[in-house]
């Protein structure tokens, strides 16, 4: 039920954010999420090792910080070119067209995300079985991610085995958290 919760109110914030936003701004954020996910993968090996240095932090959390600093960079920079072509491409496109676009295409995305933060929150064991199996969203949504990498990586030659590589990472991290 509360992931069934957290689901409804990430749509709401979706559509709120892509009708702000509009269309231009969204598909930059959703070419940011997949940029982002690439570049985490390839490069949290040595972010973690600036990190190591630099800051005080358990050795455990360390993948996944790094992780986390390469994600959330990437995305923030893709974001900003994103911002910088919107305002030029807002005289061209209507307004409302713009808008509504933002809005599926930010629902589509925020589901994407939640859809592997799912995954991989169960891989991790941070999401109880019965907490999964309480909600009636989690069976449809959960799959979307792994398939949505899976087909990216058909596409695209360097996605191609993102999605093991991903779970093979988040497998190491679980191995080190200490279990609850």
């Amino acid at each position: 039920m509360i992931l069934d919760i957290v689901y409804a109110a990430l749509l709401v914030l979706a559509m709120i954010r892509g009708f702000r936003r509009g269309l231009v701004v969204a598909v930059f954020s959703f070419i940011a999420v997949i940029i982002g996910l690439a570049a985490a993968l390839k490069l949290s090996a040595v972010v973690a090792g600036y990190i190591g240095t630099a800051v005080n932090i358990s050795s455990a959390w360390l993948p996944f910080v790094s992780f986390l600093v390469v994600f959330i960079g990437v995305v923030l920079l893709v974001r900003l070119g994103a911002n910088a072509i919107q305002s030029t491409v807002e005289v061209v496109m209507l307004g409302w067209l713009n808008r509504l676009g933002g809005m599926l295409l930010y629902a589509v995305l925020y589901t994407l995300v939640y859809s592997i933060f799912l995954f991989y929150g169960s891989q991790l064991n941070l999401i109880r079985p019965e907490t999964a199996n309480a909600s009636l969203c989690e069976p449809y949504i959960t799959p979307l991610g792994p398939k949505v990498i899976g087909a990216i990586g058909q596409l695209l030659p360097w996605f191609r085995d993102m999605f093991d590589e991903l779970t093979r990472f988040f497998s190491a991290v679980s191995e080190q958290l200490p279990t609850r």
